[in-house]
């Protein structure tokens, strides 16, 4: 996670409050609530850069506020402290302190004291894995500050229920407070909190597999920390972008950033985020074959989030040592660290840390020869994951909505800063104005020269302003283009997919929905029930398999990353297929001609053509006569490689062959009614064209149909 410290350089401010403190101290002058408020200053301008001075500057106000009685002192005094305590892991001492300062608060009815230690013990719950308690606290600390019209302490506030909502694994709330804090943080135009988000809503689309999205992020992070020279923000977009290169196999780049990350923790002594480099750079040293190497770091990952007591860190650290032991065949030891890494998970809510510990148990058990045991948690592990996986693909849709949102509220914000603009160059034009009248007036009057050169000056300086607006909002229009193209493109999106599923997947649960209220009122019998079932399941089985493809091919419009582009054998998906659908092809007679050399390869997602080519052959099946022929052939030329099936079926009319890419399409009725959604080759256009490919169909009434596509000869 990215919000953390933010490390910078003490200002002339802070060296002023310094020096008047001490001077006020060493000459034994009376301490007044001024020089109290003057120390809770200091104390909190070090915490970023230097906390050991903000935990004395805390602890000197809370004496000095005890001798003179200033009780909002105390209060003031322990939040610091407090912070540097939960920073070090101290967590009871902080909740100690937290709590008697909100007790303080309470009892002086202090807004922005309220504030603060509400946000601090909720972060203390965070930190403990007690996450449904963070939230609460955190929306208590929203409500005050709500109330107080204090945007930036919301935007705070709404950055910090995401961190709690991702490490539940709820990523749609998450995303969503992010998006809220970053509004606010876009609108008062506060850069180094916007870049906090940036690298949050990254973190997200990472754990999403949206690789992709996820760099762009944090570029936009890295770039804003770069610029205010932030040594700690930039030491966790290092880390970050480091974990994403490690995921995409480029381990040089990935081991680069980790080092520049713990150099950067190691200077702040974070102790967080020292537990996750460890951690980091464990999974590398194991997935680069130095086992040794793994086991030293994720056994300091293991002991530093023991130290701090993080219990997120430690259940990543179990579950790295489980996989290392498991691969060197340790299966005690790997039984051992897997079973307490999926016990911390189900404590905290880390519900991918817990599926996988689950496989890692299953494997070690396995080792044991504790067979039935590891086929139960084999069993468990597979449903999960199932789960998981269905989970994060409405995570992606709903990431995707939300970023609409984002767009748009965004636009509205450039619209209204526009007007502001337009309206103050309207000023600057009249001041222009006035300015050449007084100029005139000023060359007739040869005494005033000196004011004639003065305003001549000034004349500059408004024509400089004026051209730097005008520059301003040209980028702002360029922007607000981009931001009108990507929303087109994801309300397009969006459309279809509500076409699709309203339409399709409404007549088959109808159609279940009766059959089981006519057996509910007796209307019919069981032996008609029992007759009737097939029908419904097949439309079911269509309806399932329609689901698969629909899904598979949203993952393919939201998620743009080229990851799993590899070289493979055409003939070999062709040969699973044929098998998938020998009872179809079986039960029309079909005579199956294949005509494709062992060496024919394509370069794309294998699961992509697969899909393109299982809808190729359906439709041929669909479209054949009883004891018709379907001819399969593939072949390379011109760098590229092309693929086509042929059946000698009822074919299709212009009219219809003129629409079948354009749009969805009514689904014909095969040559023994079978049915069809109407959307698998429009899905198939945007597979193959994903991956620089064209597709087309030939056809003819009565005389057959012939379906094609090619794709280039290169990954």
């Amino acid at each position: 996670m990215c919000s953390a410290l933010s490390a910078h350089p003490l200002n002339g401010v802070t060296d002023s409050l310094k020096k008047l403190i001490s001077n006020k101290l060493r000459n034994n002058a009376g301490v007044d609530t001024t020089t109290i408020r003057r120390i809770n200053t200091l104390a909190y301008e070090f915490y970023e850069s230097h906390p050991d001075s903000t935990r004395y500057y805390g602890e000197l106000e809370i004496k000095l506020a005890r001798k003179i009685n200033d009780i909002q002192g105390v209060a003031d005094g322990s939040v610091q402290v407090a912070s540097v305590s939960a920073f070090r892991g101290d967590y009871k001492t902080s909740e100690r302190l937290y709590k008697n300062a909100l007790d303080i608060y309470i009892q002086i009815n202090h807004k922005h004291g309220l504030y603060n230690s509400y946000t601090g013990l909720g972060s203390i719950a965070d930190y403990l894995g007690n996450y449904d308690k963070a939230i609460q606290l955190y929306n208590q600390a929203l409500q005050i500050s709500s109330k107080a019209g204090n945007e930036a302490d919301e935007a705070e506030c709404y950055n910090l229920i995401g961190i709690t909502y991702d490490n539940k694994g709820d990523y749609s709330r998450a995303l969503d407070n992010y998006f809220k804090s970053l509004i606010i943080n876009i609108k008062q135009k506060d850069d180094l909190s916007a870049a906090d988000k940036y690298c949050n809503i990254g973190v997200i689309m990472h754990e999403l597999a949206l690789n992709a999205k996820a760099l762009d992020y944090y570029g936009k992070a890295r770039d804003i920390w770069y610029k205010l020279d932030d040594k700690q923000g930039l030491s966790a977009i290092y880390q970050n972008i480091g974990e994403v290169l490690l995921d995409q196999g480029k381990y040089d780049a990935a081991l680069r950033n980790f080092r520049y990350a713990e150099a950067g923790y190691t200077a702040v002594d974070d102790h967080d985020g020292l537990s996750l480099i460890y951690y980091d750079l464990g999974l590398f040293k194991l997935r680069t074959d130095q086992t040794d190497s793994a086991l030293y770091y994720l056994h300091l990952s293991l002991k530093s989030a023991n130290q701090s007591r993080i219990k997120y860190n430690v259940a990543n650290a179990y579950l790295g040592l489980a996989t290392i032991y498991n691969s060197r065949k340790n299966f005690s030891e790997a039984y051992k660290y897997a079973v307490n890494a999926q016990t911390t998970a189900s404590t905290i809510g880390i519900k991918g840390v817990k599926v996988d510990a689950i496989k890692e148990v299953s494997t070690a058990l396995a080792g044991l020869r504790r067979f039935k045991d590891a086929y139960e948690q084999m069993l468990l592990y597979s449903a999960l994951r199932s789960r998981l996986k269905h989970n994060e693909s409405i995570h992606k849709i709903a990431s995707y909505n939300i970023e609409i949102e984002f767009a748009k509220k965004q636009k509205q914000i450039i619209d209204r800063q526009q007007k502001k603009e337009a309206a103050f160059k309207k000023k600057i034009a009249l001041q222009k104005g006035v300015n050449v009248a007084y100029v005139a007036i000023i060359i007739v009057i040869a005494t005033l020269a000196i004011i004639y050169y003065r305003g001549r000056r000034r004349q500059k300086a408004i024509n400089a302003l004026l051209q730097e607006k005008n520059n301003e909002i040209l980028l702002h229009q360029e922007d607000i283009q981009n931001q009108s193209v990507k929303l087109n493109e994801l309300n397009l999106l969006k459309d279809r997919l509500i076409g699709v599923l309203a339409h399709d997947l409404r007549a088959p649960i109808s159609t279940l929905r009766g059959l089981f209220n006519l057996m509910i009122d007796k209307s019919i019998t069981h032996t008609e029930f029992v007759e009737m079932t097939p029908t419904v399941f097949n439309k079911l089985e269509h309806t399932s398999d329609f689901l698969d493809t629909l899904l598979f091919w949203i993952n393919s419009q939201v998620d743009t990353t080229d990851a799993n582009i590899k070289a493979f054998k055409i003939l070999e998906v062709v040969h699973k297929e044929l098998t998938h659908l020998e009872d179809k092809i079986a039960q029309k007679d079909l005579d199956i001609k294949v005509t494709i050399d062992t060496d024919v390869t394509a370069f794309a997602d294998p699961n992509s053509i697969r899909i393109v080519i299982h809808n190729f052959l359906t439709n041929a099946i669909k479209f054949s006569n009883r004891g018709g022929v379907i001819e399969i052939s593939a072949f390379e030329k011109n760098n590229g490689m092309f693929f086509c099936i042929k059946d000698n079926g009822i074919g299709m009319s212009e009219e219809h062959l003129a629409n079948l890419f354009k749009s969805r399409v009514s689904s014909l009725q095969g040559t023994e009614n079978e049915s069809g959604t109407g959307m698998g080759l429009l899905f198939c256009k945007d597979l193959i064209e994903k991956y620089g490919g064209k597709i087309w169909v030939e056809s003819e009434l009565d005389i057959g149909t012939k379906l094609c596509f090619d794709l280039p000869m290169h990954p």
